[in-house]
């Protein structure tokens, strides 16, 4: 009932400037090199963090560091906690990348329990409150009877009727997970977030608590290779809407009152 609870970092505490130290082997001697967040101090100021590379005798990999630690405090600074059923706490593990689909970040209901199933279909809980809108290419997850996550491409989507172009190697259970992703365009594209697990812990009734950091799966080319990072459209609520049309504009001016008291 208490759905989802986000935290994240204090601007203070996120480096805008890295100094990493390594072990030169031509110098024989500690040696530093400097990585540098351009945006973030033209925005925040300078932010020094200094890091020891433990083991480091190579540059490039002293400047890899850096910019890990940067991406990591300016990327993954948000945490989720959450609490699940028995059916997700038996399966999820520190270290895992999960998908959730907040209604409240999104602005629309994509995901639910499945209230029917077949080997190629499956039907929703809730039509009334749920947006079933998508478009080519867009996304069916549900989670098959031993735990794991499937995907397949939506066909067709008719009544509250999720039709998958290819059947699921096994029938979903009713009452288990679906998630639509919905690949349209703009409202209607709407993509799950992405969050890798810190921990989980058990809890009374069968309950268990999740704690995760935001995720992108584009981290390693972005800090690698310095491709630019894709984000998510995660949400609809930041869609501009269209201008009004034809508007009429009616001028009222009162009549009657009396003068205020002096």
């Amino acid at each position: 009932d208490d759905g989802f609870t986000y935290s994240g970092s204090s601007l203070k505490t996120r480096p805008t400037v890295v100094v990493v130290s390594y072990l030169d082997i031509d110098l024989k001697d500690k040696a530093y090199e400097v990585v540098e967040d351009h945006d973030g101090i033209a925005k925040y100021g300078v932010v020094r963090k200094e890091f020891d590379a433990f083991a480091c005798t190579s540059r490039g990999q002293a400047a890899r560091i850096g910019k890990w630690i940067l991406y990591s405090d300016r990327y993954e600074k948000e945490v989720v906690s959450f609490t699940s059923s028995l059916d997700a706490g038996q399966v999820v593990r520190p270290g895992m990348v999960i998908q959730i689909a907040d209604p409240v970040v999104a602005g629309e209901r994509k995901a639910g329990r499945i209230n029917a199933a077949t080997s190629n279909s499956i039907t929703v809980d809730d039509t009334a409150s749920t947006d079933l809108n998508f478009g080519s290419g867009s996304k069916l997850h549900v989670i098959l009877p031993d735990g794991t996550a499937e995907t397949q491409l939506v066909d067709t989507i008719a009544s509250g009727v999720i039709t998958v172009r290819d059947p699921f190697s096994a029938t979903p259970n009713v009452n288990s997970i679906w998630m639509l992703e919905s690949l349209g365009l703009g409202a209607n594209n709407i993509q799950p977030t992405l969050w890798r697990v810190l921990a989980i812990e058990e809890q009374d009734q069968m309950l268990y608590t999740i704690n995760a950091v935001s995720y992108n799966e584009g981290k390693y080319a972005y800090v690698e290779d310095g491709e630019e990072l894709q984000q998510r459209d995660a949400t609809n609520l930041d869609v501009i809407p269209e201008p009004p049309e034809d508007l009429e504009v009616l001028e009222t001016i009162p009549l009657g009152g009396t003068e205020p008291t002096k």
